[in-house]
């Protein structure tokens, strides 16, 4: 009898170490609130923003901000990426326009310049 209650009480030890410590780990972004992979992206894109003059200019910072953005879950953040890397292959108005949705996201989400 003393087996088998060591036995169990050995077993719901070790099940609830393996609950505790994949929760915190597996714990869902709030996608309301700026994540590590979002503040990033949002933080290169206005480091860079101004000096973006060229299409090449433009698809580099595109390429440096997405190297973060998809990873994001922050709300907005990994689509508008996409459309600032659609964007910054286009027109001068395609770009701004991408441009501004990018940094509307990443205010929307509370970045802070």
């Amino acid at each position: 009898m003393r087996i088998r209650t060591t036995i169990a009480v050995t077993i719901a030890a070790l099940a609830l170490v393996g609950c505790s410590s994949s929760a915190a780990s597996d714990k869902p972004a709030d996608p309301k609130k700026l994540d590590d992979a979002a503040s990033f992206a949002c933080d290169d894109f206005a480091k860079d923003y101004k000096a973006a003059d060229t299409r090449q200019e433009r698809l580099d910072l595109a390429h440096k901000v997405n190297k973060w953005a998809p990873s994001s879950k922050t709300n907005r953040i990994a689509d508008s990426g996409k459309v600032l890397a659609n964007g910054a292959a286009g027109s001068a108005n395609a770009w701004q326009i991408a441009a501004d949705t990018f940094a509307q996201a990443c205010l929307d989400a509370g970045w802070k310049a």
